[in-house]
């Protein structure tokens, strides 16, 4: 594609995160917040800019794409890893660190059993449960599509590897409040073996999308 450099203009996107998130942090008197804002942010920018430079553009209709493709990384984030620093540090310290085995589940399958078996599945569960099966569908379809990733087996890998990343977080986020007052973490986050299956499935159904397209298949060529 010619103008290469243009590519760059979709960092417009973390730069627009983060000053949004300062000034809202700045205009709200919230420290906790702001703190969280630069972390998260700097984490997010980082991501984009490895991403934006491995990604292999051939339109400008590309470019569109890979901005829907940062914007889908930074939802993804701050639905299952966003890290609350300003958070932690704001609360009160008590040492009282434990594991709340309520939210941990490393038997393969239970949770999915336990959700297809009831007679009336709520609808926040039933929506969690597709949520998981879809969440990295998007991830392994833009690696292939912007040849980040040559190959299907690597990105199905990156798929078990971040998702068991993913877990690893809220185990340790779900953890280290214990250890602190005053601070909570949004609801259902919880440890689980079978949002690893869900979510290593996603990644291969969006494997099989991106095989399974002649415009994905082209850009081989």
């Amino acid at each position: 594609m010619k103008n290469d450099k243009i590519r760059f203009l979709v960092l417009l996107i973390p730069v627009l995160y983060m000053g949004y998130g300062i000034f809202l942090a700045l205009d709200f008197g919230s420290k906790a917040e702001l703190i969280n804002v630069l972390v998260n942010g700097v984490i997010l920018g980082a991501i984009s800019i490895f991403l934006i430079q491995k990604a292999q553009l051939r339109s400008w209709a590309d470019i569109i794409w890979l901005a829907a493709f940062i914007l889908y990384l930074f939802i993804l984030h701050h639905l299952v890893t966003y890290i609350a620093v300003g958070d932690i540090i704001k609360s009160t310290y008590t040492g009282s660190f434990h594991i709340q085995q309520e939210m941990v589940n490393l038997v393969p399958f239970t949770t999915i059993e336990n959700t297809l078996q009831q007679t009336l599945p709520t609808m926040p569960t039933i929506i969690q449960l597709i949520g998981n099966f879809l969440l990295l569908a998007p991830l392994t379809f833009f690696l292939l599509y912007f040849r980040i990733i040559q190959r299907g087996w690597t990105a199905l890998l990156v798929a078990l590897l971040v998702s068991t990343g993913i877990e690893l977080i809220q185990f340790l986020q779900t953890t280290i409040i214990t250890g602190f007052s005053g601070i909570t973490l949004p609801e259902n986050r919880s440890t689980d073996i079978d949002d690893i299956i869900l979510n290593t499935l996603s990644g291969l159904l969006g494997i099989l999308v991106a095989v399974c397209l002649p415009s994905v298949r082209k850009r081989k060529k």
